[in-house]
């Protein structure tokens, strides 16, 4: 099982931050594919608690979300999507309030499978296309320690921004994730939510947390960024991913089954590998936007 782990991640974090490199389309592109092979998993899942969600509305919902952010950035280079589409998680999620207290209404399987349609939408593909928008986060990245017209006129070695902000975040939740798992086998003795998910322990998810904080202060160091703020927005990611983490268990152990797919050895499958990247990309775009300005 370990070597399977450990195989899959030196194929896939080359590849991530290959993708994350040539942004645009590639990247848009790489998390389509993802979300719907993750909402293809969430609706699995679904189908095995009788609520067969309606495909085909749920897959081109999907992909709007996050190819219209795409098409936006082709057709204006440099400018933000419209509001509504940075708005789509809060209208699913008001979407699914309302089909709630729909199902009174309609019969409780057709109300139940419209829900299971809706909600797929907001968890997988609308929080992965946050992917896409830190990416899109303006300015070029200046490394520490040199002055800021140093690239002035070397694209080859200009970064941009959103390029390092989306690889920090990678970082950090593989970071977090793999802190978790080693002192979890090695030391855990206290389970943190066991029924959930049993192999989860305390001693691991204090370790993610601290790992977390630690790459935080990394990033905005980077990031010419005070490290106050680091340490928070590592410490938010860390809560943040866990409780993903914790929100995918919760769907697999009401449908019950152990994996939410077979695509990725050793891990599972897309939302078993990206369960705490689904709530920590949203999260750190927002702290981005919001706490920091940008």
């Amino acid at each position: 099982m370990l070597w399977k782990r450990v195989l899959t991640a030196l194929i896939g974090i080359p590849l991530a931050l290959l993708l994350v490199h040539l942004g645009g389309w590639w990247l848009a592109g790489a998390v389509a594919l993802l979300a719907l092979l993750g909402l293809a998993e969430f609706y699995r899942l679904t189908a095995l608690r009788s609520l067969k969600a309606y495909a085909w509305i749920g897959y081109p919902l999907g992909l709007a979300a996050i190819l219209l952010i795409a098409l936006h950035a082709t057709l204006r280079p440099g400018t933000f999507p419209p509001r509504w589409q940075f708005g789509l998680p809060a209208h699913c999620l008001g979407l699914i309030g309302l089909l709630i207290w729909a199902t009174t209404l309609f019969p409780k399987r057709s109300g139940g499978r419209l829900l299971s349609t809706v909600v797929g939408v907001a968890y997988v593909p609308s929080l992965l296309s946050y992917l896409v928008r830190l990416r899109l986060l303006p300015g070029p990245f200046v490394p520490v320690g040199l002055p800021a017209g140093w690239l002035a006129g070397r694209s080859d070695l200009r970064l941009d921004f959103g390029e390092v902000a989306l690889a920090g975040v990678l970082v950090i939740c593989w970071g977090m994730d793999t802190a978790a798992y080693a002192v979890g086998k090695t030391i855990g003795r206290h389970k943190l939510c066991p029924h959930l998910s049993p192999g989860k322990t305390i001693e691991g998810a204090i370790a993610a947390l601290l790992t977390a904080s630690l790459l935080g202060i990394g990033l905005f160091a980077l990031l010419r960024f005070p490290l106050a703020h680091g340490a928070l927005f590592g410490a938010i990611l860390g809560i943040a991913g866990q409780l993903g983490d914790l929100f995918e268990s919760l769907l697999k152990r009401r449908a019950g089954v152990k994996d939410s797919g077979a695509l990725l050895p050793g891990h599972g499958g897309v939302l078993d590998r990206f369960d705490s990247l689904l709530f920590n990309a949203p999260a750190a775009y927002l702290y981005l936007r919001i706490v920091l300005g940008l």
